[in-house]
C-alpha cells in the first residue's frame, strides 16, 4: 500500500545500487508507490507533482469481554487518505509541498459506533483515543501541513498541523493496522505518545547514505478532533527527536528517539516526563523480516512506563509475493508503581492479497490482565478487514 512513512528502510537501501541525495528522506515523507500498487498505474499525475493514496476498509471484530460501553461486535467502514501536492517545483533541492491527511470512521448499525475504537487498540497498551491513525475514530485531519526541501534534498523542514507518526518510530512491519498488526501497542511505542493534529515543527537531515537525524516541537494542547487554532490556555508540549542508521547493506534499521514531554495540569500545577524509545528492524531474508521495539520513561505521565514489543512478518508460499503471516507479542507497564501493573498481548494475523486492489486480513488478539488489573478476565479480539487500496 502506499502511505506515508510506511516504506521500510533496508528495502530503499537495498534496491538502490547506487544511493543518491535524499533518498532517506523521500523514503520517509514522500508515497510515491513501488511497482505493483494500484496507484502506480496513474501516471498522469506524476508531471504536475501530485501523489495521493486512499485506503478503505470494512472491518469486524468480536470480543469475548468487551468494555462495559462497548457491544460485543462491531461493523465498520474506515477509510485513511493521503495527498501530496507539489507547489513550488525544485528539481535541484525537492521544492515546496503540501501535505494533507484525513481519517475517519463510521459504525455501520447502531451498537458499532466510534467508541469501538477499543476493538482495533486493545486495553492497556492503548496509548490515546486517536492513537491508531488507521483505527476507528470520529473523522479527522491528522495533518495539513507544508513541507519545504533544501540542501540538495538531503534537508526538510515540515510545518502547520502535523502528524508526528508519519514521520517517527515508523518500523516498516508495524506501523499500520489496515494491513498489518491491530492493537496499539504494535503501531507505535506506547510511551512515546506521539501526537497527531496538532501545531508543531518537524526538522530532517539526511547525515549521509545510511544515517539521517529528525527533531520535533509538537504542541500537544489540542483535544481530540478539536480545531488546533483554538487555543484552550494548554500548554502542553511534546520535544522529540530520531537518529535511524541501516547497516549490513541496508537490511538492518536501527531507530533511538529521545523525548521531553511537558504537561500543563490545568490546574496551575505541571509536570514533565522524559525517556527514550528504540527499535530495530532486520530483513533476515525475502521471506521474514523480524522487528524489536522498546521504550522507558522517567516519569509515568499519561501513558506507561515501559513497554516491549516484538514480531515478524513471515511470507509462507513462495509464490505469493504479497501474502505474508504476522505475529508480534508485547508487554506493557502502566503508570500506577505496582510491581503488577503489567499487560500481556499476543497477536496473529495474515494478509491475503486478492488482487491489486483488495486484501483480506484475518487477525485474532489474546490480551492478559486488561488495563494491567490481574483481577480482570482474559480479552480475546478476533476480526477481519477486508481492504480497498486506490
Amino acid at each position: 500500500m502506499a502511505l506515508a512513512g510506511l516504506i521500510t528502510l533496508p528495502v530503499i537501501a537495498a534496491e538502490a545500487s547506487e544511493p543518491t541525495a535524499g533518498d532517506i528522506l523521500q523514503g520517509i515523507n514522500m508515497f510515491t508507490p513501488e511497482e505493483g500498487d494500484p496507484a502506480c498505474k496513474v501516471k498522469a499525475n506524476e508531471k504536475y507533482g501530485t501523489q495521493w493514496a486512499v485506503d478503505t476498509a470494512y472491518g469486524f471484530w468480536h470480543s469475548n469481554n468487551a468494555s462495559a460501553d462497548v457491544h460485543d461486535d462491531a461493523h465498520l467502514f474506515l477509510i485513511h487518505a493521503q495527498l501530496n501536492q507539489r507547489l513550488i517545483e525544485n528539481n535541484v533541492h525537492g521544492g515546496t509541498w503540501l501535505r494533507v491527511e484525513f481519517s475517519g470512521s463510521w459504525g455501520l448499525d447502531k451498537d458499532s459506533a466510534q467508541s469501538s475504537y477499543m476493538f482495533t487498540e486493545g486495553t492497556g497498551s492503548a496509548t490515546g483515543a486517536h492513537a491508531d491513525i488507521y483505527g476507528g475514530h470520529d473523522g479527522v485531519l491528522p495533518e495539513v501541513a507544508i513541507m519545504q526541501y533544501f540542501n540538495n534534498k538531503r534537508s526538510c523542514v515540515i510545518a502547520g498541523m502535523v502528524n508526528l507518526t508519519n514521520y517517527f518510530d515508523s518500523v516498516g512491519i508495524a506501523n499500520d493496522s489496515f494491513s498489518g498488526f491491530t492493537n496499539d501497542g504494535f503501531i507505535n511505542s506506547s510511551v512515546l505518545g506521539l501526537p497527531d493534529a496538532n501545531l508543531g515543527i518537524v526538522l530532517q537531515h539526511e547525515i549521509d547514505a545510511d544515517s539521517y537525524a529528525m527533531f520535533a516541537l509538537s504542541s500537544e494542547s489540542t483535544g481530540y478532533g478539536d480545531n488546533p487554532f483554538k487555543f484552550h490556555g494548554n500548554d502542553s508540549f511534546l520535544l522529540v527527536g530520531e537518529y535511524g542508521r541501516m547497516i549490513l547493506d541496508g537490511t538492518v534499521t536501527i531507530r533511538l528517539n529521545p523525548f521531553y514531554r511537558y504537561i500543563d495540569n490545568m490546574d496551575g500545577t505541571s509536570s514533565n516526563n522524559a525517556g527514550i524509545a528504540a527499535s530495530i528492524e532486520y530483513e533476515v531474508c525475502d521471506a521474514l523480516t523480524v522487528y524489536s521495539r522498546s521504550g522507558w520513561a522517567a516519569r509515568q505521565e499519561l501513558g506507561n512506563g515501559f513497554d516491549f514489543t516484538c514480531g515478524a512478518n513471515v511470507k509462507l508460499i513462495p509464490s505469493r509475493e504479497d501474502d505474508f503471516l504476522g505475529v508480534a507479542f508485547g508487554v506493557f507497564k502502566g503508570a500506577t508503581p505496582n510491581e503488577n501493573d503489567r499487560e500481556y498481548v499476543a497477536e496473529a494475523m495474515y494478509s491475503l492479497q486478492l488482487n491489486d486492489y483488495f486484501k483480506l486480513v484475518p487477525h485474532i488478539q489474546y490480551i492478559s490482565r486488561p488495563s494491567y488489573d490481574p483481577n480482570n478476565s482474559d480479552v480475546v479480539i478476533m476480526g477481519v478487514q477486508g481492504v480497498f487500496s486506490f
